[in-house]
């Protein structure tokens, strides 16, 4: 891991040492060890339908996020941010890939922005990408470290976005050097921010997935959007073990969390049934290719959410980004054909058989459903 963020024998502002720590995590991401490469939607099979008759050529997964029509289910995920050439690069590339595929893009923590001036510079891609849904993003934890309600209004000022995001980290938090640990208030401040804040509210984790109670209060509220971000995929316990140098605590719990379709399987049908008209369930962690998005969707997820494959794909360029997104968008189609779904309507548990038991996946058979 490229260890440039260190600046030995110079005294760091809290500002420097923030956007230091997010060049270290680019760094640690990039990184495979810090990837679960867990699959908790392996015990499923698409039901292969071989008379589907319908045409490849019609099948789409078209549908709207936002209120704004989008390409694909497919949100390419908040991830980096701060001052400096490489974020705005970055970001630049996956706002270039959001805008030719047309896919929700968002941006990554923007406490960097409100500690540091300069790196709203690196968020600031509406220009790039007009017609795409933009995805702002704060620590709901932040709040208690100095964040205030004002800076909401601060940052839809210079990011332009349609939907803003809170992210739950606690288990990332826990492991960082120093983390911001004190979680007490969390409600109080997401029930003040959905009453002050214009636009719909996405809560998200980091990997570390959203229980499913949890997921339904967070609906009680009025959250618009649940991104539970199963233990699947990147282990944020594994990149705060990796800068912190090695630490063992990163090692012990780098397999800390809840996994991906664990809990798609027991979400209340009140969130995921068909129809559902509360929040709409984000399906992120560990999801890295169409199947997998497919097996997300027909479980109860709306979306699937997918970060680290930009990341890669973004770090080298806009074109490996947007050829990365394609590669997602038409693996999906290809399992929609497949099991006989000309739409995202038409793709659900009927289309699923559990593995376990060979039987078909059905609403009503589902871990939480009503029998």
């Amino acid at each position: 891991m490229a260890m440039g963020h260190r600046r030995r024998g110079i005294r760091q502002t809290k500002a420097e040492a923030l956007n230091d720590r997010k060049v270290a995590h680019i760094d640690a991401c990039l990184d495979d060890s810090v990837d679960m490469q867990r699959d908790s939607f392996a015990p499923y099979r698409l039901r292969y339908n071989a008379l589907p008759e319908i045409s490849l050529a019609d099948v789409s997964p078209r549908t709207e996020f936002a209120g704004k029509a989008i390409a694909a289910p497919i949100i390419i995920s908040s991830m980096t941010g701060g001052a400096g050439d490489r974020f705005r690069r970055i970001n630049c590339n996956l706002a270039i890939a959001a805008e030719r595929l047309k896919l929700p893009l968002g941006l990554g923590s923007m406490k960097v922005l409100i500690e540091h001036p300069e790196a709203a510079d690196s968020f600031r891609v509406r220009d790039i990408a007009p017609s795409v849904p933009l995805i702002a993003n704060l620590g709901l934890v932040s709040f208690n470290y100095g964040v205030r309600y004002e800076d909401i209004a601060r940052i839809r000022e210079a990011v332009r976005p349609d939907v803003f995001a809170l992210h739950l980290n606690a288990l990332q938090e826990a492991i960082q050097s120093s983390g911001d640990t004190d979680f007490r208030g969390m409600w109080r401040h997401l029930e003040a921010i959905l009453r002050i804040c214009p636009l719909p509210i996405y809560v998200k984790e980091c990997g570390g997935g959203i229980a499913p109670e949890l997921v339904a209060r967070l609906e009680s509220l009025g959250v618009a959007y649940v991104d539970i971000s199963g233990s699947d995929g990147t282990s944020w316990a594994a990149v705060e073990g990796q800068v912190n140098g090695g630490d063992e605590l990163g090692i012990l719990f780098k397999d800390f969390g809840l996994p991906t379709a664990w809990v798609l399987e027991r979400l209340p049908h009140t969130v995921n049934r068909p129809g559902a008209t509360g929040a709409k369930i984000i399906a992120g962690g560990g999801i890295r290719n169409g199947l997998q998005a497919a097996k997300a969707l027909a479980l109860g997820a709306d979306y699937v959410s997918v970060a680290r494959p930009f990341l890669i794909a973004a770090e080298q360029s806009a074109t490996a980004a947007i050829e990365a997104g394609e590669r997602l968008i038409h693996e999906l189609r290809l399992a929609m054909f497949l099991v006989g779904a000309a739409s995202l309507a038409e793709l659900d548990g009927s289309r699923l058989l559990d593995g376990r038991g060979g039987r078909s996946v059905l609403a009503d058979d589902l871990p939480g459903q009503p029998r």
